[in-house]
């Protein structure tokens, strides 16, 4: 089942947060999930954890974690709209 390797995959995969010159959130992934859209979704979520104020890795990945059902959520109806 796809939905199942795309989870193995965004297990496996770590997120780097950071700011650039202007303040902005930047982000960059480990690995791609093999979905652009869903690599997107990911650095948002991880973006706004950072932003709330997860500072240490630990905290960012347990606010992930928390947001990863609605990641694959997402990624399921994308997958089915794209097969209908």
């Amino acid at each position: 089942d796809e939905i199942v390797v795309i989870a193995r995959r965004l297990d496996a995969i770590s997120v780097y947060v950071g700011r650039d010159s202007k303040g902005r959130y930047t982000c960059s992934l480990s690995a791609s999930s093999g979905n652009a859209k869903l690599d997107e979704r990911l650095c948002r979520v991880s973006a706004t954890c950072v932003r709330k104020g997860q500072t240490s890795p630990e905290a960012v990945k347990a606010c992930v974690a928390t947001r990863k059902v609605g990641l694959l959520e997402a990624f399921k109806r994308q997958l089915a709209r794209s097969r209908s």
